[in-house]
């Protein structure tokens, strides 16, 4: 099948309509969110980084740029599945247009695969959905690596990843497949910076602690060495030597929930229960599935904690024999409150137990406002795309650069990028357009035009205009 390309010529395309000729096809330029998105998208460079992947493909046909340019987008549409992502998205002439489809594989498909006894079906228009699925199977996790890289050098370069306040979790998103990722919480809208997809017997819970030094050697290499000034993590993410690699070796202070089972724990537990340390009693207010509600805790702090070993024996290695712990106990004051408090420690001495707590609060924003969004919003865990690891990379790794791009396009900061893309993306367009006007391609030409001059050459002008009342430029040479 031969590519048509088609040029721009208002008026020959303007003169063939008013000859009666029929368009070889028309779509619109309407600018909603999903535009915007996908604009904004391309601002931030991440259909760019997608043009360096390399694929394992060597034959031709439909190059895997434009898939993969096609697939960053599913993410973005409400169906989860990938066959239902695609046919929503192949509804979407305007977007296709706008990701790099030329019209005429829009209009009768980019190759011969998956033709029906009875010809080319409308869900293989522009491409089948397996297609797609097949480019996401030859791009490695290396590769995808990259383009994590990139998307999240991007938003650092802006400085829509604010506060130096980050969270590290894992969370399951299919049999063997556990994802691990380093969000900064710090701002309203948790930003994903840096994510791995464990396979096998990597993905087992807590052993995920391996993983952690490689996502905070990502997130400094692109946003800097003092990126970072807090983590918060479970104690399955931060052992002793990555406390200590944290605190003396990166300037990074950590603050971790403590299990039970600990001799640290013991140790505090026994301080609290001899009256060792004080208890002092706390309200707040948190929100609980969206209603507000009053909390009532005790606190218990001490410092100069010696008890990890690990962690002492690692902190020599640098040069600091004398490290200490500070940690924490908590214990909610209700009737069905858990008899057994729980704790924090942290490489940092806390003025008081209480803004301990309050700081480790973020943490729960990775699990309510990240982990669960990328499953129950954005189908992550229910809809992989595909039961191999290859495929999970790929779907991982566009869902999680969709969702930072939704998340910058939330805020503040993010709607002025995204009114500049989108002005970019109305490039073609011009002040008397209108809001949505038409793309008419006839007889290898194109013409945008605004809605009522289209209705005025076929014949049919309204009879009050809406378009802006602009006045024409005087002829050259034309007196002031």
């Amino acid at each position: 099948m031969s590519i048509v390309w088609y040029e721009q010529d208002r008026e020959a395309v303007l003169a063939a309509l008013e000859r009666g000729e029929c368009p070889d096809m028309a779509t619109t330029m309407a600018s909603g969110p999903l535009d915007e998105l996908v604009a904004l998208h391309e601002e931030l460079g991440v259909l760019a980084a997608l043009e360096e992947v390399e694929s394992t493909r060597e034959r031709a046909g439909v190059s895997d740029v434009l898939l993969l340019r096609t697939l960053a987008t599913l993410p973005f549409i409400g169906e989860a599945s990938l066959s239902g992502a695609a046919g929503a998205l192949f509804r979407e002439p305007a977007i296709l247009l706008q990701v790099g489809w030329a019209p005429v594989q829009i209009r009768q498909g980019s190759n011969a695969r998956h033709r029906h006894p009875e010809g080319r079906q409308p869900e293989s228009l522009p491409c089948h959905p397996d297609t797609l699925r097949d480019a996401l199977r030859r791009i490695g996790a290396t590769a995808w690596q990259q383009v994590q890289r990139a998307g999240v050098r991007a938003l650092y370069a802006r400085r829509l990843v604010r506060g130096g306040v980050y969270a590290i979790d894992g969370s399951e998103v299919g049999p063997h497949l556990r994802v691990v990722a380093l969000v900064c919480v710090s701002a309203t809208r948790p930003v994903i910076v840096a994510w791995r997809l464990l396979e096998g017997t990597a993905s087992e819970k807590g052993k995920e602690a391996c993983v952690t030094r490689a996502l905070i050697e990502q997130a400094l290499e692109l946003g800097g060495a003092r990126c970072i000034r807090l983590l918060l993590a479970d104690a399955l993410y931060a052992d002793g030597p990555l406390l200590a690699w944290l605190k003396y070796a990166k300037g990074i202070d950590a603050l971790v929930r403590l299990p039970a089972d600990r001799d640290l724990y013991a140790d505090i537990a026994g301080l609290a229960r001899t009256g060792a340390i004080p208890w002092s009693r706390h309200q707040y207010t948190r929100v609980v599935r969206g209603h507000k509600a009053l909390r009532t805790v005790d606190v218990a702090a001490v410092g100069d904690l010696t008890s990890w070993d690990s962690f002492v024996a690692a902190a020599a290695a640098y040069d600091a024999p004398a490290a200490t712990l500070w940690a924490c106990l908590i214990r909610e004051v209700s009737a069905t409150a858990d008899p057994l408090p729980w704790a924090l420690v942290s490489t940092r001495a806390w003025a008081r137990g209480y803004d301990a707590l309050q700081a480790f609060r973020p943490r729960w924003h990775i699990e309510d406002d990240t982990y669960r969004e990328l499953k129950e919003g954005w189908g992550l865990e229910e809809q992989r795309w595909g039961r191999d690891a290859a495929v999970g990379h790929g779907r991982v790794t566009l869902t999680c650069l969709a969702f930072n791009t939704a998340q910058v396009y939330r805020l503040q900061a993010g709607e002025r990028v995204a009114q500049l893309a989108i002005r970019r993306l109305r490039r073609e367009r011009h002040p008397e357009l209108g809001a949505a006007p038409a793309v008419i391609y006839l007889g290898g030409r194109y013409a945008v035009l605004a809605l009522e001059d289209l209705l005025a050459v076929l014949g049919v002008p309204v009879r009050e205009s809406l378009l802006p009342a602009l006045t024409p430029p005087p002829p050259v040479g034309a007196s002031p």
